[in-house]
C-alpha cells in the first residue's frame, strides 16, 4: 500500500510507471480505465498523467477511439538511449569482430537481474542470404536460450533456484544442472534448433568488476547449417570476445 500511495502523490512517479507499463505490454493502444486497473491508480489520475506524456510527445491519442498509444517520439528516445548505453557501446566493436569471423548473426544479450531474464539489445546480421534474426528488446527466460544458459552458469546457487522456479522452466533441475556443468567446462552454452525456432544458438557470458555477470554474446544459426564443428568454432570465438568485453568493462 505505501508504494501505491507514493506513486499517487508523485506526478513524476505516476508518469514513469504508466510509460513503463505501456512499453512492457504489447498492444496497439490502451484505454484509460485499462491502464488505471493495471497500475492501481484512479482513472482521473491516469488521465492527467497521460495528458502530461502526450504534451511531451511520448504518447499520442487515437482520434477515432480516444485510446492512447506510444508515439514515434518515445521510440526515437528509447532507441537513441539504448544505442548509447555504456555496455552496448563498449561491446559492439567486439560483437562486430565476432560477426565478421563467424559469418552468422551475432547478438548482444544483457542480463536483467530484477527480471531474472535476458534481452537481446543489439545484432550484427549474418552474411548469408539464409539467416536467423531473433527479436530484440524482448525478455527471454534464462532457461530457454543459449544466452540465458550462459548467464545462468555465472550466477550463485540462490539466484539459480529463483530463475529455475520462475514461470515454467524448460528443463528439470537435474537436466539444468548437467547443462550448466557443460557450459562451465566449455566456456559457452549451446542449444540446437527446437520446434518453432529452427535455429541453433551458441553464447558465452561476459562480466564486469567483481566477476558480476552482465550479459552474453551469442550467435543464432539456421538449423541446416548448425553442426558440431561449427558449434565449437563459434563457441570458442564467442569466448574470446566475451573475455575481451569483460576485460574492457573491468577497466
Amino acid at each position: 500500500m505505501p508504494r501505491v500511495l507514493s506513486h499517487q502523490r508523485n506526478p513524476l512517479g505516476r508518469t514513469v510507471r504508466l510509460l513503463g507499463w505501456m512499453a512492457d505490454h504489447a498492444a496497439e493502444d490502451y484505454g484509460v480505465r485499462e491502464l488505471a486497473a493495471a497500475v492501481g491508480m484512479a482513472p482521473s489520475t491516469v488521465h492527467r498523467s497521460l495528458g502530461a506524456l502526450e504534451e511531451e510527445g511520448l504518447i499520442e491519442s487515437v482520434s477515432t477511439s480516444g485510446r492512447y498509444r506510444l508515439s514515434l517520439g518515445f521510440y526515437r528516445l528509447a532507441l537513441r538511449g539504448a544505442a548509447r548505453a555504456p555496455i552496448v557501446e563498449l561491446a559492439l566493436p567486439h560483437l562486430r569482430v565476432a560477426a565478421k569471423a563467424g559469418g552468422e548473426t551475432a547478438l548482444l544479450a544483457l542480463y536483467g537481474a530484477p527480471e531474472l531474464a535476458a534481452m537481446y539489445v543489439a545484432e550484427i546480421p549474418a552474411r548469408h542470404p539464409l539467416q536467423v534474426r531473433p527479436a530484440l528488446h524482448e525478455w527471454m527466460q534464462l532457461t530457454v536460450c543459449a544466452a540465458g544458459l550462459a548467464i545462468l552458469s555465472e550466477l550463485d546457487g540462490e539466484t539459480l533456484i529463483s530463475a529455475f522456479g520462475q514461470e515454467r522452466a524448460s528443463v528439470n533441475a537435474s537436466q539444468l544442472a548437467d547443462q550448466l556443468a557443460v557450459v562451465r567446462e566449455r566456456g559457452f552454452a549451446s542449444l540446437p534448433g527446437r520446434a518453432g525456432n529452427f535455429a541453433g544458438e551458441v553464447a558465452a557470458p561476459f562480466w564486469g568488476p567483481g566477476r558480476k555477470v552482465l550479459g552474453a554474446v551469442a550467435f543464432a544459426v539456421p538449423e541446416r547449417r548448425f553442426n558440431p564443428v561449427l558449434e565449437t568454432s563459434l563457441g570458442q570465438l564467442l569466448v574470446e570476445q566475451a573475455r575481451a568485453i569483460s576485460s574492457a568493462l573491468a577497466g
